[in-house]
């Protein structure tokens, strides 16, 4: 990868949520960070928004910017990797890719780039602003399907699972409490339901109203959950359901397919967004087309433990075989390095 045998060093800068007291310490930065301390990579954190809250009395942007700087040159990183980082600006950030012209400046973008989606234009700008400096781009959704971003440095990256934090194997077990679960976030930064909020995906959930059916559902008429709770919840549950906001764009989805699958819930996928190359219907996961159809598929594999099971494990297997967060974080460095990819996975390219 480089050719001497200093480890890489990696400054990575995003939200690692501290001021929420551990609250997101399932989050797919926190999840990225492990991978790279697996692959023995030497890593530094900067945790951009618990910086800036902890210096708001005093805040100035240029506070922020000489951190980053000091850092830099106390550390001597070999790349600057960038999280969802939206308090720097194009000066700033054209100030650092001038200053330090020897480090490779990269960042990963797990949010939608559906050009449908009612914030598209807030995503991409917000992906624009570091693409201009950074000389690779990861994204979870396929770059071929994006018509602002260069597939030579911009790639696939799914969503990381991280076996210290996705250790749960529900299917191990017949009698849960509950068939189906799903849990709507509101926002990452909140802990509660926003009033009168309602979406796609809130319509949707509301038509799985079989009675029949033992919904652990949340963020819809309870609060979200958070922390422990959410894997307490998840425990719970014999399958999960994989559900997302806008139209269906090619590999995209929230982190929450990392969570059921990867903890061995029998996990339900929305049709059209071309997850049949990685995982086979009925033998990973199950596919299902609208309401009608969901509904109609957690009553059998409800009431069908052995299929569930067999499907649940091999769906958990599979996940880790190909989206394990050291496996993607090694990826993420050899295109960083332009290197060749090693144990190349189908979704590399």
């Amino acid at each position: 990868m480089l050719t001497n045998k200093k480890p890489v060093k990696i400054l990575h800068i995003a939200d690692m949520h501290l001021r929420h007291n551990g609250r997101l310490y399932y989050g797919t930065g926190k999840k990225i960070n492990n991978g790279f301390i697996k692959n023995n990579f030497n890593v530094l954190q900067i945790s951009d928004r618990d910086y800036l809250q902890s210096n708001i009395f005093n805040y100035k942007k240029k506070m922020f910017v000489d951190y980053i700087i000091n850092t830099i040159y106390n550390f001597a990183p070999d790349v600057v990797l960038f999280g969802h980082v939206d308090a720097l600006n194009q000066k700033d950030l054209f100030g650092l890719k001038n200053n330090f012209k020897n480090i490779r400046f990269s960042q990963y973008f797990v949010d939608t780039l559906d050009e449908k989606f009612e914030n598209y234009a807030q995503h991409k700008n917000r992906f624009f602003l570091k693409y201009q400096i950074c000389d690779t781009n990861f994204i979870t959704t396929d770059p071929t399907v994006i018509n602002f971003a260069d597939i030579s440095k911009t790639f696939y990256i799914p969503n990381v699972c991280d076996g210290s934090i996705d250790f749960l194997e529900n299917y191990k077990y017949e009698n849960l409490k509950y068939d189906i679960f799903f849990a709507l976030s509101h926002g990452q930064h909140r802990g509660s339901l926003k009033s009168g909020y309602i979406d796609e995906r809130v319509e949707f959930l509301k038509k799985i109203n079989n009675q029949n059916i033992k919904k652990n559902f949340f963020g819809i008429d309870q609060n979200p959950i958070w922390g422990d709770k959410f894997f307490i919840e998840l425990s719970k549950s014999k399958m999960g359901l994989n559900f997302n906001r806008g139209s269906s764009i090619k590999y995209y989805s929230s982190d929450r397919i990392c969570s059921l699958i990867a903890n061995g819930l029998l996990t339900f996928l929305q049709k059209g967004y071309s997850y049949e190359d990685f995982f086979e219907d009925k033998a990973h996961v199950v596919f299902f087309n609208n309401h009608e159809d969901l509904e109609e598929k957690i009553l059998f594999y409800s009431k069908n433990y052995k299929d569930r099971a067999k499907i649940s494990e091999n769906g958990k297997k599979r996940y880790f075989d190909l989206f394990d967060n050291k496996i993607v974080t090694r990826f993420m460095i050899e295109k960083i390095f332009n290197s060749k990819i090693t144990d190349k996975k189908k979704w590399m390219n």
